[in-house]
């Protein structure tokens, strides 16, 4: 099960030594996380943009003294988030789009 934020409150900080380029642009609106224990940790978080955009950044952690690889991608409006995140149907998709307040039809 993830560990998602709570809606409408950013998530903790990136780990220290990190640094999150999306938040120079886009107020962080929630974060799911994979369950402790994966092999390949991941962590999304989502944003949204000024002009009501959405963008996720997904990181997978890499392992000790490795450092983490994320992936920035953009969304043009809720439609479209939701296209995304249904393909998935996992656990941090549907914590994702609660946060986004699309959980609900």
């Amino acid at each position: 099960m993830p560990h998602p934020s709570a809606p409408g409150r950013p998530g903790p900080p990136p780990p220290t030594g990190l640094t999150d380029p999306v938040s120079l642009f886009a107020v962080p609106i929630g974060r799911a996380a994979s369950p402790p224990g994966e092999a390949l940790p991941v962590i999304q978080t989502l944003y949204r943009t000024p002009d009501d955009r959405f963008v996720i950044r997904t990181c997978l952690h890499l392992g000790p003294g490795r450092g983490q690889a994320c992936d920035v991608m953009v969304y043009a409006d809720e439609d479209a988030l939701r296209e995304a995140l249904s393909a998935g149907g996992d656990g941090l998709d549907e914590a994702l789009l609660a946060a986004a307040g699309l959980d609900r039809p």
